[in-house]
């Protein structure tokens, strides 16, 4: 018997569980979808579960033309489709697997590239590269107005589909309840790079927005300051995890002690 799958907004607090348990289906889009729950609460029909014979089979989360999905590889992506169909979904991020199976019944193009997790036997630097602080590198609490023009400058994608109100009032909502912090990384007093800690649940810590203006790459910047919050991650006792965005990029978080834990999916429908 094929199971009984149902997607509904997430409306009552007897949803909560299995929404939280399908936040850990996948670490990194889960700890998205459990941080935002946590800034906005179960308002603005952001939030959706997908429950297949009354067990939860995926949490997902709605924002800014972007649905986040952490899903168990069985979860029944013909109603996730539906539910896709309905909103003004231009970007679906979640595991390539899901987002191969979604591009077939929806069209688009599937980019791809690593979920990374911090494995300390496999960093060959350790911890006398995690100062933040040397002759040539200052790491310190950075501001939004900041970081968005280091996005802006490095890469198309954040000028294309990054717009600062929305994501400058978010990140705000998150720092205010100590689930996010931004980081700036300078040399002569000049801000070069940027990091975030951007998300984080019970387990993991989710390292995002990590960029280093163009004229000041390949001198270090970005691997001192994933060293940085993979240190201030392990402080307050969770995993480090990111996305690699680019396999190339991926090569710079490996010998930072970073391993893949799976295949990245992100889905553009426009």
């Amino acid at each position: 018997m094929a199971d009984i799958a149902m997607l509904t907004p997430l409306s009552d607090h007897s949803q909560i569980p299995g929404f939280l348990m399908a936040c850990s289906f996948e670490h990194v889009f889960g700890s998205r979808i459990y941080t935002a729950l946590r800034t906005y609460g179960m308002s603005g029909g952001r939030f959706f579960l997908l429950t297949q014979d009354d067990v939860a089979a995926a949490a997902l989360y709605y924002s800014e033309k972007v649905l986040y999905l952490s899903a168990r590889p069985d979860a029944d992506m013909m109603k996730i489709a539906h539910l896709i169909r309905q909103l003004d979904v231009h970007e679906i991020d979640g595991t390539f697997e899901q987002c191969t199976e979604l591009q077939g019944m929806l069209g688009g193009y599937v980019d791809t590239s690593w979920f990374m997790v911090y494995d300390a036997q496999g960093d060959t630097y350790g911890d006398r590269y995690f100062s933040d602080k040397s002759d040539r590198y200052l790491i310190r609490s950075g501001d939004p107005e900041t970081t968005f023009a280091i996005l802006q400058a490095s890469e198309e994608y954040y000028r294309t589909h990054l717009h600062f109100d929305p994501w400058s009032r978010e990140l705000q909502m998150k720092r205010d309840r100590g689930l996010s912090e931004l980081y700036q990384i300078y040399t002569d007093g000049e801000a070069v790079g940027t990091g975030c800690l951007v998300t984080q649940d019970e387990t993991c810590g989710i390292i995002g927005a990590m960029a280093v203006l163009p004229a000041f790459r390949h001198r270090g910047f970005g691997s001192r300051m994933t060293r940085f919050l993979t240190k201030r991650i392990l402080q307050i006792g969770k995993t480090p995890r990111l996305v690699s965005g680019y396999d190339e990029v991926a090569e710079l978080y490996r010998r930072c002690g970073y391993v893949g834990d799976g295949r990245w999916g992100e889905l553009y429908l426009s």
